[in-house]
């Protein structure tokens, strides 16, 4: 089976990356495409105050903005230093909660979701729930694992 399309999901963590550097080796044997994308929450609450009818503070916008472009820089930056110029890649940076938006962003013609997940056991790992599993669980195209 040739996967075309790869998804590719960034938290920033080593685990991630560690994830990024399986998507590329798989991109660079099938000749495919990759797409980082980094879910990012706390831009997003700053513009939901909006929402209650109070007028958004500009310091508040000027936060969401700059954590956004923040959040894209280091996105570029992770793939220029993970990513060899013989591979294709696209970066997206979107609000939200992160497995929604991960299985949403899924169904736009990927073919292979490929997760890093931090192992986490016991106690912490039923605190903090699992995105990577959250997303194993209900993705509709096949997601590759690693830690």
């Amino acid at each position: 089976m040739s996967f075309q399309n790869l998804l590719v999901p960034l938290d920033f963590s080593d685990n991630a990356n560690l994830a990024l550097r399986l998507a590329v080796s798989l991109a660079r044997n099938g000749a495919a495409r990759i797409t980082l994308l980094h879910v990012g929450v706390a831009p997003g609450v700053a513009l939901d105050l909006g929402g209650y009818g109070m007028p958004i503070p500009p310091t508040l916008l000027e936060l969401h903005e700059k954590v956004a472009h923040e959040q894209a820089l280091q996105l570029d930056r992770i793939a220029r230093a993970h990513i060899p110029e013989d591979v294709t890649w696209t970066a997206v940076v979107r609000e939200g909660d992160a497995v929604e938006t991960i299985l949403d962003v899924a169904k736009d013609g990927y073919d292979l979701l490929v997760m890093g997940t931090h192992g986490r056991r016991g106690l912490e790992r039923l605190v903090l729930g699992s995105v990577t599993e959250r997303v194993l669980r209900a993705a509709p195209i096949p997601v590759l694992v690693t830690r």
